[in-house]
């Protein structure tokens, strides 16, 4: 529960105190917006690692030496948590747009600071507009900035994985990148399975190896959502087992 409170607390400060910080990097970008993406990566890595340290979770990364580093990809992960945003996105190496349901655009100031991330909102109940934004994705990965997107569409409530919906593949197989599996295991015993309980429990987020669409036929090509979910749910439970039940 004391975890709980000082995350609150922190979370509350960082709005008020992150503004003038954001106003730093909107006058940044006026200039160059390289440098205001790398501004807030830093700024953004301060914050999560803050958050991530007050969690007290301990995280375990798998496989980094497997993300290209030649290119831009997409990296699409399960999610569970709302600490699979905070323990993973800033690890990752350079320029990450992140994929956001559209509600975050609601949240003062947070918002602000997701646009100034690069963040692409999403409204999945609307086709077109979900549409829209899948094409600015591949639009950003062909600018050489890699996305990272959750196709399940939304936490998973019951710990099993919902279908990763086929459209997020399409911003790779468009822009003919590769795909990069992220396997996150045990986020929702950090805080949503003990709500309002924070623990400092194992978790683990393994890079799977890269899934390159070219390697495929058309007809292929529109199953990779179930090929990512498949090779993500057997190395998240493979990882659960080994690294995160108890006793283990």
């Amino acid at each position: 529960m004391i975890r709980f409170i000082l995350l609150v607390l922190v979370v509350v400060i960082d709005f008020i105190v992150i503004i003038p910080f954001e106003l730093i990097g909107y006058l940044i970008g006026l200039f160059s917006r390289r440098a205001r993406n790398a501004y807030m990566k830093v700024l953004m890595t301060v914050v999560l690692s803050v958050l991530q340290f007050l969690s007290g979770a301990k995280v375990r990364f798998i496989g980094m030496e497997r993300i290209p580093q030649d290119q831009a990809v997409v990296y699409v992960a399960n999610h569970e948590s709302f600490f699979d945003v905070i323990l993973t996105i800033t690890k990752l190496p350079g320029t990450v747009c992140f994929v956001a349901k559209k509600a975050f655009r609601k949240i003062p100031i947070f918002a602000q600071g997701l646009d100034l991330y690069n963040t692409l909102f999403i409204d999945r109940d609307n086709v077109k507009e979900a549409l829209k934004t899948i094409i600015e994705a591949i639009d950003r990965v062909k600018s050489g900035m890699s996305v990272f997107i959750f196709p399940e569409g939304t936490r998973s409530r019951d710990g099993n994985m919902n279908e990763f919906k086929e459209g997020s593949m399409k911003i790779a197989t468009k822009s003919g990148c590769p795909i990069v599996p992220i396997a996150i295991s045990n986020t929702a015993e950090v805080f949503e399975n003990h709500f309002p309980k924070v623990c400092g429990v194992p978790v683990v987020v393994e890079i799977l190896d890269p899934i390159y669409p070219s390697d495929f036929d058309v007809k292929e090509q529109k199953h990779l959502g179930r090929l990512c979910k498949e090779r993500i749910e057997a190395a998240r439970d493979a990882n659960y087992e080994k690294y995160c039940r108890p006793g283990a």
